[in-house]
């Protein structure tokens, strides 16, 4: 098949994701994947085969994490079977199950970051952080916090043709109560850009880092995605069933839900400073706590 003829095909999988209620970043990190593998297949000859499948693969895995190389090839796949190509799909990496967390945001960490954006003036940051933290939400969520919903107590958040309901936490209604009634907000979306649609997800990402920079934490170890961990591991750690935090995710598994119950090497090492082995042999063959310290 030649790549125009594949590119004709493109709008109709769009309308397709579309019709089937996929989240409009979902759609455009579909089209975004598929797009990148139409650049790479005209600096071949035009044509779909599947040794430039393959070695398209090869070149992803040079450039992207394991992860994300499996996301491109999902969408790459999504698409080929919607036209009726499967023969031309590819298959996934085999990623070795991890079983230690990235690096965990502690409170006092997220206190840290909260008071740097508030004396730096960054309010709307402050304010998003402080809602990911008390709701666990993702980024693209932000667009049901409402005033209405605030009011409410309640949030009603809809996402890839299902519906769940978020309790707004006293604590968090009261600050951003304050916050719409000090920026003058008073219907719709509380989070916006400049334009009055809900708020990129690159600005988020890149105002915490910069938060985190101004107050010594380091970047790399603060980004949104964080946030939900945190608000994973604190709703946990107050003695909640695993099954409700699914339901409040948004997990459709639960074995999706179990991953927020690894723990980050800090911690595990932590964990580990706490056990004592029988320390009798210690003294009677020379190892003494006193030699090895």
């Amino acid at each position: 098949m030649l790549l125009n003829t594949l590119k004709d095909f493109l709008p109709k999988f769009i309308k397709h994701l579309t019709y089937d209620e996929y989240a409009k970043n979902s759609i455009r990190s579909y089209q975004k994947d598929i797009l990148k593998l139409f650049a790479f297949l005209e600096k071949k000859d035009g044509k779909l085969q599947k040794e430039y499948l393959i070695e398209y693969k090869k070149s992803l895995e040079i450039r992207l994490k394991p992860s994300s190389v499996n996301r491109s090839i999902a969408a790459v796949n999504k698409f080929f079977k919607f036209i009726g190509l499967d023969d031309f799909t590819l298959k996934a990496l085999r990623i070795q199950e991890q079983t230690t967390a990235q690096h965990e945001l502690t409170q006092k960490e997220l206190d840290k970051l909260i008071e740097s954006a508030f004396t730096n003036k960054k309010t709307k940051i402050a304010m998003i952080m402080l809602t990911l933290a008390y709701t666990g939400i993702r980024i693209g969520e932000l667009q049901f916090i409402t005033v209405k919903a605030i009011n409410s107590g309640k949030v009603l958040i809809k996402n890839k043709g299902t519906v769940r309901t978020i309790v707004i936490h006293k604590d968090l209604q009261g600050y951003l109560s304050l916050y719409c009634r000090e920026k003058n907000v008073k219907s719709g979306i509380v989070f916006t850009g400049s334009k009055g649609s809900p708020i990129s997800r690159s600005y988020i990402a890149r105002a915490m880092k910069e938060v985190a920079e101004q107050c010594g934490i380091d970047p790399a170890m603060v980004f949104p995605h964080n946030l939900r961990h945190y608000f994973a591991r604190s709703f946990l750690d107050c003695g909640n069933p695993l099954s409700d935090l699914a339901d409040i995710l948004g997990h459709k598994s639960i074995d999706t839900t179990r991953r927020y119950l690894r723990t980050s090497a800090e911690t595990k090492q932590k964990q580990l400073a706490k056990l004592k082995i029988i320390p009798n042999w210690q003294r009677n063959y020379g190892y003494s706590q006193e030699k090895i310290m």
